[in-house]
């Protein structure tokens, strides 16, 4: 998430984001909107709250886990479940 940040605030870009996640802008505004609803991220501006941040935290943590025991998890090569 850093690399589409602004490095003084922390603050995304929508377009930014639009692009590094390549999907439709209708589809990202569904996502931004249902991120928001569970209080994992702000919209105005675009922000990952504390709830977000160890939402990713954990995710990394668990597709480490995964990686560091060779499981293949449905079909998804290793090497893509990794730093996403």
């Amino acid at each position: 998430m850093d690399e589409i940040t602004n490095d003084e605030d922390s603050v995304a870009k929508p377009t930014r984001v639009q692009l590094r996640s390549n999907l439709a802008y209708d589809k990202l505004a569904r996502y931004l909107d249902e991120l928001e609803n569970k209080k994992m991220i702000i919209q105005s501006p675009l922000l990952i709250t504390k709830k977000g941040r160890d939402f990713l935290q954990d995710y990394d943590r668990i597709s480490n886990f995964i990686h560091e025991m060779g499981i293949k998890y449905l079909d998804i090569p290793l090497d893509e479940m990794r730093g996403v």
